[in-house]
């Protein structure tokens, strides 16, 4: 399938009634990020009157929302909901961004490249995207190394390349959809807000840091990272927050080979014998910012308040170590800028939509786990109809299920 049938693909993309203004609903979303955003948003479309809270305004550096790019792409082995997640979720970048004159979404193949042990899994890729009527190519290492010589692959013995992906401006994307959410009626707050006292199992209201009290009929926390802290019993062992570093390498001067378009989105897999091969991904230079480069996480949990985005010596020397063997170009290059970001990541790494069981008039939305900013507008749509009871997803209401199961 070509990229741009791909991105016009048509999955349940029209709006639902709005709902007329005396009679709907009042409702505080706490979070501004890709579930919270979006979800406010819809939630406006739909007719109800929303605020959205955000102790550091959208796209803000702490959140798992934040940062410069991330992947939307298709195949999710055998998580297939997530896959039909991602075909509602892409037709849905491409009108908002059309509609806004926002630069949202860039299309960029992905290349995913592996040893000979990795090889199976590049074919079962294809057989899934195949599934869905979206082409790729399994290519030999010869075929790679004439493609894109730019790359050391050295050890790899092929890897598959499929349009069923683009990159998103996630920090841009953050904050357009708050923005476009103020243009149509919806209230913005940067605030500092906490659950407030229960009785007759509601919740009575939001305690802010200023001492104001918000109340609504329906409190959505979609707060990310900040959730095992906001409602510690409940998700403290459901959750983790595992911080990531990543690098931004430079490029030479007047070299385009490692900029979009020319560099694909890359990955690297399939050899857990060898310490270089740890499941390394990126993106080419965007914006001038230079290669991205993004090791796996460390293990560490972070605060999303209180620990400083310092970045790991360690992780530092095994990027530039990596990198300077996999692009030999960048060898000498330096790191131009870095990020510490952490993911918010479920016990079965699956989303979390569920009523909190105590509080009838509380939902709590998260579990991003690293995946979960590329479905933003279909995970905020889904939510919302299913907030104001429009319809849902039995599919996706059984996926999103809190388990109960810890960590």
């Amino acid at each position: 399938m070509k990229r741009r049938s791909f991105l016009q693909l048509t999955a349940a993309t029209a709006m639902s009634t709005p709902l007329p203004l005396q009679s709907s609903p009042e409702i505080i979303v706490i979070g501004a990020g890709a579930f919270g955003g979006w979800t406010a948003f819809y939630l406006r479309e739909m007719g109800a009157r929303v605020t959205l809270l955000d102790a550091y305004g959208p796209g803000n550096a702490r959140a798992s929302s934040g940062g410069e790019t991330r992947l939307i792409r298709a195949d999710y082995g055998a998580d297939e909901q997530y896959t039909r997640l991602a075909l509602k979720a892409f037709p849905l970048w491409q009108r908002w961004q059309e509609e806004w004159g926002a630069k949202l979404l860039l299309p960029s193949e992905r290349l995913w490249m592996a040893t000979a042990a990795g090889m199976p899994e590049a074919k079962e890729r294809q057989k899934r995207l195949a599934k869905y009527n979206f082409k790729s190519e399994v290519l030999s290492h010869d075929e790679l190394k004439y493609r894109w010589p730019q790359i050391n692959l050295e050890d790899i013995a092929g890897g598959i390349y499929d349009a069923a992906s683009g990159i998103l401006k996630a920090r841009e994307a953050c904050r357009v959809v708050a923005e476009q959410f103020q243009k149509r009626g919806g209230t913005m707050k940067v605030a500092h807000a906490k659950p407030g006292a229960a009785a007759n199992g509601e919740m009575q209201g939001l305690q802010l840091a200023n001492g104001e009290t918000l109340r609504a009929s329906l409190y959505v926390f979609a707060c990310g990272p900040w959730l095992r802290k906001v409602f510690s019993a409940l998700l403290g062992k459901r959750l983790r927050t595992p911080r990531r570093d990543v690098f931004f390498i430079g490029t030479p001067p007047g070299d385009d080979r490692f900029s979009w378009p020319r560099l694909p989105a890359w990955g690297f897999g399939g050899s857990a014998d060898n310490p270089n091969f740890d499941n390394w991904y990126g993106f080419p230079s965007i914006d001038e910012r230079g290669l991205k480069a993004c090791p796996t996480d460390d293990g560490n949990q972070l605060d999303p308040d209180t620990d400083e985005r310092v970045t790991n010596p360690y992780q530092l020397k095994r990027t530039r170590d990596y990198i300077g063997w996999r692009f030999p170009a960048l060898r000498d290059q330096p790191v131009v800028e870095s990020r510490v970001c952490q993911t918010e990541v479920s016990v079965d790494e699956n989303f979390i939509v569920t009523p909190h069981p105590e509080l009838k008039n509380v939902w709590i939305a998260g579990g991003g786990s690293g995946h979960g900013f590329k479905h933003g507008p279909a995970f905020g749509q889904y939510l919302a109809n299913r907030l104001l009871s429009k319809g849902s997803e039995p599919e996706f209401d059984q996926a999103f299920t809190m388990k109960l199961q810890t960590f």
